[in-house]
């Protein structure tokens, strides 16, 4: 009686710290978001930002739909990948629908969390497969920011001049390069016995086959080769070339390679969870990268504002097909 008197206890607080976390970590993002938004309204010219408003060539607006769909099915063609591996067959028109549905989910949740549970729980229902649902949807997000990650330092080293001379890029690709050599090194690490046991020990069960889940796909190579393919071709795609026609759509002027140096390492940054939906995170990193190559804050701000609105706008589409799948 005791022992059960304790346990329940001990489950009281647990839920009660769990609770405390996650309103800490919401107003933290709140304090962020606030912050950064501040400083965006009271450091832009608007005036500017509305001058380049005025001078957006529409038809690249157009063709910058069209590349972002074409992201959207490059990402669900990966995330079909990975599921498969995972014996979970859906048809490929499913998983596109349901990328598209977490985009609309994302949009207007305070994190990026909410889509993931959502593709979670749908690709997961039929036969109850939800670890091995999350585990290609966590498998997704690490294979795309291991490719930005190496797109990033590929065209930062290739831009060495300019990464010397500005040492916010020095320590990016420093960070990078930690970041990069922990996820090379993690297969390996998982492997040493001590720490393999003391997970084991301390973790619940349902964590563990979950992250057993997560390793078995360090053993096929195919499979996480593809994944990373797609994960490239999408970074190029969906990231690199959607950007830059934003820059043609303004006329503003920014070499190629100084784009390329900093567009991968602004999407890494965009992606960080320190924000509510990113909102301020994003355009003060396209203002402060971008900025080192002369590109105006405006100019920037303006950017982000273009590409944040549209992809809202886009992913509204979303929402026929979120309502049907209620039912």
């Amino acid at each position: 009686m005791l022992v059960a008197k304790s346990c329940e206890v001990i489950n009281k607080i647990n839920k009660s710290r769990s609770r405390r976390n996650k309103w800490l970590k919401l107003l933290i993002k709140i304090a962020v978001t606030l912050g950064f938004s501040l400083w965006i309204i009271f450091s832009t010219n608007w005036k500017d930002v509305w001058f380049y408003l005025s001078e957006i060539k529409i038809h690249y607006l157009i063709f910058y739909v069209a590349i972002l769909f074409l992201g959207f099915f490059i990402s669900s063609k990966k995330w079909s990948v990975l599921a498969r591996f995972k014996k979970i067959h859906l048809p490929q028109i499913e998983f596109f629908k349901l990328y598209f549905i977490a985009t609309f989910i994302n949009n207007f949740m305070p994190s990026f969390i909410a889509g993931d549970a959502y593709k979670t729980y749908q690709l997961g229902k039929k036969g109850e497969k939800y670890p091995e649902a999350a585990s290609t949807v966590l498998m997704d997000r690490i294979t795309g920011l291991v490719a930005a990650t190496i797109l990033a330092l590929i065209f930062l080293f290739f831009n060495f001049n300019q990464l010397v001379e500005h040492r916010i890029l020095l320590i990016a690709a420093i960070i990078l390069l930690i970041s990069l050599g922990f996820d090379v090194m993690m297969p390996q690490i998982r492997k040493i016995n001590f720490l393999k046991n003391f997970v084991y020990r301390i973790a619940p069960e349902k964590v563990i086959n979950f992250l057993k889940d997560l390793a078995s796909y360090s053993h096929n190579h195919q499979v996480l080769g593809k994944s990373l393919f797609y994960s490239f071709i999408f970074s190029v795609v969906g990231v690199g070339i959607l950007n830059y026609i934003l820059f043609l759509a303004l006329g503003i002027q920014i070499g190629i390679l100084n784009y390329l140096s900093v567009i991968f390492l602004i999407s890494i940054i965009s992606a960080l969870p320190i924000s509510i939906n990113n909102i301020g995170l994003k355009e003060w990193a396209y203002v402060t990268f971008f900025g080192l190559f002369s590109v105006d804050p405006a100019a920037a701000i303006t950017i982000a504002i273009i590409s944040r609105t549209i992809q809202m706008v886009v992913s509204f589409f979303a929402l026929p097909i979120y309502l049907e799948k209620r039912k």
